[in-house]
């Protein structure tokens, strides 16, 4: 059994996401990641080869870019609080827009690999 406490997150900083509290790494559970976003910005566009993000809006919402390069298309969604997206692996994906005070919980199948964040060339 895993418990985490707020006390236990690991707050970092990213240059693509801002800053992120990492609640579950891969050193806890090696199947899934989960981080939350409190206040999340606009990112840059990337995306990862080793594994899918799923997308959780706790609180406010996020306007969100994406392409897909399997067949060429970009789209665009918005979320607002308790709605969700699946990332696949190798869809390119950015946050153009939030709402102020918006939480962002993230979690990786199987779990955020550092180093796989690939800057996107399209968005």
């Amino acid at each position: 059994m895993i418990v985490k406490k707020a006390k236990d997150h690991n707050i970092i900083t990213s240059n693509t996401c801002g800053n992120i509290h990492e609640i579950l790494t891969d050193e806890d559970y090696e199947s899934l990641s989960v981080a939350v976003l409190p206040d999340s910005q606009p990112t840059k566009g990337h995306y990862h080869e080793n594994f899918e993000e799923i997308y959780f809006v706790l609180d406010g919402s996020v306007k969100l870019k994406f392409y897909n390069p399997e067949n060429d298309e970009t789209w665009c969604d918005e979320l607002k609080a308790n709605e969700l997206c699946v990332i696949p692996k190798g869809v390119h994906h950015v946050i153009e827009e939030t709402s102020p005070g918006n939480r962002l919980c993230v979690l990786c199948v199987p779990c955020f690999v550092d180093g796989d964040l690939i800057p996107s060339e399209i968005l």
